[in-house]
Formats: C-alpha cells, sequence, structure tokens
C-alpha cells in the first residue's frame, strides 16, 4: 500500500487554504512554504472572422512532495538522510541531513527547502503522524473545495480512476505531465491530477506567482565556486608538478595540499548542520557527492603519501582524476539539463589542467610544449563558451570569452617569444583564474532558472 495525493485542477480556487495549513501545521519560518499553490496563466484575445475571440485562461496546481516511487532526493544524499517507509512516505531524518542542499538540485520538484532556522532542508512529509493516527494530512484537511485529498493506490484504483477522470502521472511519462511540471522526471510522482482543461491546450503558459514560491532567501552557492576550483586546482597542480619534474620542490608540495585543505574548509562552511558532517561517506552506494569526498581524502592522503614515497605518483594520478570525475557527476543530474552535458564533464578537467599547470609555470617554468598544450585548452574551452546553450546574461558571457581570448593571446606570446618573458605567466595565471570564477558563478545560475 502506498499513499499519494490527488488533485482536481479543474475546481480550485485558488484559496491556498493548503498552503496555510501546511505552514501552520510545520511552523515553517518565513520564506519556506512546503505546499505551494501555483498560479497559472496564458492565452490572449484574437481576432477570428472579424470578431475578437477571448483564450485566455488560468489555472492553479497546488503541489508539495510528491512522496515518488523512485525518490531522487533520497538517492543522492551523502549522509542516507531519507526515510522511505513501507507506505511510500519520504522523509527527512534531522539527526543525519547536514545541510548541504543537495537534494533540493537533484529534485525535480524542488520539494526539499533549505532552513536558514535549523540549517538542514526539511520537506513535507505526509504529516505521517496524521496518517498514524488515522487522520488526513493537515493540507487535505483544511481544502474547503475538497479538491485536494489522498488515496492509498492499488485500493480501488481503478473505480476511482474512471470515477474521478484523473491523471496517475506515476504511470504516465514525465514527458506528459501538465505545466508547470518537469518533464524530465524519472521520479514516478505519487500525484494524481484531475486536468483543468486549459492544462491540454498549446498556448504558453506562465507561472504568475513565481515570487511567492519560491524561497526568500537562497541558500548561497558562493562557497562552492570556491571549493569546485580550489580542489580542481590542486589535482592540475599535481599532474602539472609530475610530468615536469622527477623531483617535486617542497614549496609545490606545501602549496597543493593548502590549496586542497582551504577548498575542504569551504565546503565544510557551505554545510548549515556541520555536527553532522562526518556521516558525509556514509551513502557511497549510490551518491556521488559521498564519492567525491571519499576521493578528495584519498588523493589529499595520496598526495601526503608521495612526499615521502614518490614511486605512488601514478596513484595520486589517479586519484585526482577520479576527483575530478566524481565532481563532474555530482553536478550531471537529469532534471539540469544545463549541467546533464559532456561539457559539464569535460570543462572541470580543462579547469583543473589550466589552473594547475599556470600556477606550475610560475613555480617551475615551461616549455614550448607546455605552452602549446596550454594554447589549445584555452581554444577548447574559448569555443565551448560560445557554443553553451544557456540563459546567461551575454555580457558575462562575452565577458569571460574576452579573458579567455587574452589568456590565448598570452600563451601565444610564451610560445613564440624566446626567451619567454618571465612576467606573463603570472599575468596569464590572474587571467585564467578569473574567467575561472566567472564561468563557474554562472554555473550556478542555473539553479534559479527552474520553474517550480
Amino acid at each position: 500500500m502506498t499513499y499519494a495525493f490527488t488533485f482536481d485542477a479543474s475546481a480550485c480556487s485558488g484559496c491556498k487554504a493548503c498552503q496555510e495549513a501546511c505552514k501552520d501545521k510545520n511552523n515553517l519560518p518565513v520564506g519556506v512554504l512546503w505546499r505551494r499553490v501555483v498560479e497559472v496563466s496564458g492565452g490572449e484575445w484574437v481576432a477570428q472572422n472579424g470578431a475578437w475571440e477571448n483564450s485566455v485562461f488560468a489555472y492553479n496546481l497546488s503541489i508539495a512532495c510528491n512522496h515518488c516511487e523512485h525518490p531522487k532526493c533520497a538517492g543522492v544524499c551523502p549522509t542516507d538522510a531519507y526515510i522511505h517507509r513501507e507506505d511510500g512516505i519520504v522523509y527527512i531524518d534531522p539527526s543525519k541531513c547536514m545541510g548541504c542542499g543537495y537534494c533540493a538540485w537533484a529534485c525535480p520538484y524542488n520539494a526539499p527547502r533549505y532552513n536558514f532556522d535549523l540549517g538542514q532542508m526539511a520537506k513535507c512529509n505526509f504529516c505521517f503522524d496524521n496518517i498514524d493516527a488515522g487522520l488526513p494530512p493537515s493540507c487535505v484537511a483544511a481544502c474547503p473545495m475538497r479538491v485536494l485529498d489522498f488515496v492509498e493506490v492499488g485500493i480501488d484504483e481503478d473505480a476511482l480512476r474512471l470515477r474521478s477522470g484523473r491523471k496517475n502521472l506515476w504511470e504516465i511519462p514525465a514527458t506528459e505531465h501538465p505545466f508547470p511540471l518537469p518533464t524530465l522526471s524519472r521520479t514516478e510522482p505519487h500525484l494524481a491530477i484531475k486536468p483543468h482543461r486549459a492544462m491540454s491546450n498549446s498556448l504558453e503558459k506562465v507561472i504568475g506567482n513565481s515570487e511567492e514560491i519560491r524561497p526568500k532567501k537562497q541558500k548561497s552557492e558562493s562557497s562552492l565556486v570556491a571549493f569546485t576550483l580550489l580542489a580542481q586546482m590542486s589535482v592540475g597542480m599535481a599532474w602539472a608538478a609530475q610530468w615536469m619534474t622527477d623531483s617535486i620542490p617542497l614549496i609545490p608540495y606545501l602549496l597543493i595540499g593548502m590549496c586542497l585543505g582551504v577548498g575542504g574548509f569551504f565546503s565544510f562552511a557551505h554545510l548549515g548542520a556541520k555536527r553532522n558532517a562526518w556521516r558525509a561517506p556514509f551513502h557511497l552506494k549510490k551518491s556521488w557527492l559521498s564519492r567525491e569526498i571519499l576521493t578528495a581524502g584519498l588523493f589529499g592522503a595520496s598526495w601526503l603519501a608521495e612526499m615521502f614515497v614518490p614511486e605512488i605518483k601514478w596513484v595520486t594520478a589517479l586519484l585526482g582524476a577520479a576527483l575530478v570525475y566524481s565532481m563532474a557527476k555530482v553536478y550531471r543530474l537529469h532534471v539540469m539539463p544545463a549541467w546533464d552535458t559532456w561539457r559539464t564533464t569535460a570543462g572541470f578537467f580543462i579547469t583543473a589542467a589550466l589552473l594547475g599547470q599556470s600556477v606550475m609555470n610560475i613555480l617551475l617554468g615551461g616549455g614550448k610544449l607546455v605552452w602549446g598544450v596550454f594554447a589549445v585548452l584555452l581554444a577548447v574551452e574559448l569555443v565551448m563558451t560560445l557554443t553553451a546553450q544557456t540563459n546567461a546574461r551575454w555580457t558575462v558571457t562575452s565577458l569571460r570569452a574576452g579573458l579567455i581570448l587574452a589568456a590565448l593571446g598570452a600563451a601565444i606570446l610564451l610560445l613564440v617569444s624566446n626567451p619567454p618573458e618571465v612576467w606573463i605567466s603570472p599575468v596569464l595565471f590572474l587571467l585564467i583564474a578569473v574567467e575561472e570564477v566567472i564561468g563557474r558563478a554562472q554555473f550556478y545560475t542555473a539553479l534559479n532558472e527552474r520553474p517550480l
């Protein structure tokens, strides 16, 4: 037996009693909504046979966590904080959640919300305390129009479907789910909808209350910009140092360790409930974030051991590649089309190579082969930047492209000059560092482009 919400979009008045009841029952702070009533509208007045016809429409959709058959949030959580009950209810164990926010990235419906007061993620739990007491969820009980309800899937299912004319979303592909639900979900949400007639038309539809349903405060991802770039730079420096010299000086060793350590500090600072951070590697079976954390630790340990046993440098190099690959897999989420592309994986490896090699060029010097490879990587990154399909502002994209082009010019200048000018290497590093920060900051703007 599994519970599912049902919603009659054809009769909802948009009163938002369900939304307020959920907020009151769970004592949610200002700006945090577990259940949201989305206001959708569209259409226009059009001329038809010499007369004006009205095609304007509006409808509402009440949505919370859908307690999916295959909850992506539970699968990606590094601390394994999600509990999936036998009756299908999915909730978060606050004693395990470390507040990283990764579940919100992975959820197609943006159901998990960050609670700034607690420093943890929280979401609809189907009011399982009410369910266990034989009562309906608070949102269902509050609906004056009786358009929001819940059912036990599998009990009189066929009869209920015929009587209500609803669509069981867990039985149909996401491409057939009504707007504004995402068309990329693979989670089989336990939500059944009796459609409003406008849901099936081909006219453009927009959400009219985006400011209301979005969190008033967004969890900042700036610390992740620092973590990803510093961690990738440390891997790139290790690669560069290993192939540029057989005997690595002490300063590069210390600098690589410092970059990885500072990056780890920023990653730790990003957590809301730091007391639970020790649980982060516990979900290696499913979570790429757990694997990223483990490979970061192994890479750091191997790099430290390499100071005393240089023969294991290939182990360190492979662990560095595993770390960068794991970082890319963290972002390769199906529900984030801007991230789920080969460009993410390729971009992370190119970033590691460019940042790491540019630092080692300052410390150890470089040759013609180094500058040639450098110029090729910059040219590839320039093409990737200009051809990426994103909604980023062109001014920002053009600024980054200009910086890459300037870095490419500096690399070519180093390649053709003999001997190379010493001052060019630090300038080259600064150009690359700035453009990578801009690119990584752009990377996270895709989170704010999701409709729900």
